[in-house]
């Protein structure tokens, strides 16, 4: 039942009494005392309760490679006994990295497909070797786990494509990549088609990007962890510039936008084969200081990853067009109105956050306003176009009935006074 639907409509004292007792069985003996009990803990407002909504994102890990040795995975973690071809008629299993620092195993489109097979998911090792069938677990990952078990981990969140980081970046912002696959660097302001801040902007909805660390990731020619800067409307916009220690007095003075876009510099964004030690430690301390201030009790972070980095998963993405979905990557939902300890197996993508913003803030879909890939892409930076002069369509996902939206993550019967102690 929609809690929210439910409430709002009108319902007669009998009704709700009525209602309760059934739950509980016994109907006469509640509606005879209610006139000298107080009355039931009502939810919050609902989804308005949430107020900010922030977005981070991490570099290059699969859901098995993080939380397949997740106690709490079930069907979602590593499958007893699973192995995959070495391409010379033996098997590899999945091991324990030893460091903090994993090896930087090929991605490309055509790698990531060679890995996917079709759907098979048995090329991880015959195409990148045994790094790519590494994982790590709790004693390397304490916080993301405590995470896991505070909040909500999703089971079934796949990144959009079958490829690099570049166009995953992009679908973040759009919903779509436009048909670009590759990772090859593109002009500073050359897409013009419609992103979330597009929408965002039309409505009135506060928004900035907070760049962590040193701020590496803002700048396209050094990074591309902030797709923005290469959209015509975007890339000299103030709201790309903000500071790490920006986000923190937001924090404080609480003056936080309604969406945030926090930006991690790749000395922080777990990318292989940089240490997950650095870009753990500095998502901790921006959560934790979420959770600390006056904001926590109506906001909600979205953490995910922009795609698997060419590591092992076992789960075969659903391919709803000729681009992905991509592989699966760890993703957390971070609120007092979470559901707590909660592994979800709805199906979701990097277009699924753009559909929780859209339906919170009641904006537009990007699908209803962006017509410009309904029939076809540019062939240009794009390998699904096989050589044509124009490549498969790719409209914006977000008005895919069969995404979920994170809806039915929150239970808003939960107290927000709840503050964690996490490692």
């Amino acid at each position: 039942m929609d809690l929210e639907q439910w409430f709002s409509e009108y319902q007669s004292r009998r009704s709700v009494l009525r209602q309760f007792g059934m739950l509980a069985g016994i109907s006469l003996a509640f509606d005879a005392c209610a006139s000298n009990n107080p009355p039931p803990i009502q939810p919050s407002m609902g989804h308005n309760s949430i107020e900010h909504v922030l977005v981070a994102c991490q570099e290059n890990r699969t859901f098995d490679e993080y939380f397949g040795h997740y106690p709490r995975a079930g069907k979602f973690g590593i499958p007893a006994n699973y192995a995959q071809p070495d391409g010379k008629g033996g098997v590899v299993t999945p091991y324990h990295y030893s460091s903090s620092s994993s090896p930087d195993v090929a991605h490309s489109w055509q790698d990531i497909h060679q890995e996917w097979n079709n759907g098979a998911m048995d090329g991880f090792a015959v195409t990148d070797g045994r790094g790519a069938l590494g994982y790590y677990d709790r004693a390397d990952l304490p916080y993301y786990y405590a995470l896991a078990d505070t909040f909500t981990l999703c089971g079934n969140y796949f990144c959009s494509l079958l490829g690099p980081t570049l166009p995953n970046r992009i679908a973040l912002w759009a919903g779509t990549s436009g048909g670009i696959t590759t990772a090859h660097r593109i002009p500073v302001g050359s897409l013009d088609y419609p992103t979330i801040v597009d929408l965002l902007d039309a409505h009135n909805v506060t928004w900035k990007c907070y760049n962590l660390g040193l701020g590496l990731g803002s700048t396209p020619e050094i990074e591309f962890f902030n797709a923005l800067p290469f959209f015509k409307r975007w890339h000299n916009d103030h709201r790309l510039n903000f500071h790490e220690k920006d986000y923190y007095n937001d924090l404080k003075a609480g003056t936080l936008p309604q969406v945030s876009f926090l930006i991690s510099e790749v000395l922080i964004s777990e990318h292989p084969p940089l240490s997950i030690k650095s870009g753990q430690k500095k998502m901790a301390q921006v959560i934790n200081a979420l959770i600390a201030s006056p904001a926590w009790k109506s906001s909600v972070l979205f953490f995910t990853y922009d795609e698997g980095g060419g590591f092992f998963d076992h789960v075969p993405p659903p391919q709803v067009d000729a681009y992905g979905l991509g592989c699966r990557v760890p993703t957390l939902v971070i609120s007092p109105w979470a559901r707590r300890g909660y592994v979800s197996g709805h199906l979701y993508e990097h277009s699924s956050i753009l559909k929780f913003i859209e339906r919170r803030f009641g904006l537009p879909t990007l699908a209803s306003v962006n017509h410009q890939f309904d029939t076809s892409t540019p062939a240009e930076n794009n390998e699904a176009a096989n050589g044509k002069s124009m490549g498969p369509p790719a409209p914006p996902r977000d008005g895919l009935k069969q995404l979920g939206d994170f809806y039915e993550v929150f239970d808003f019967w939960l107290d927000p006074n709840y503050h964690p102690s996490l490692p």
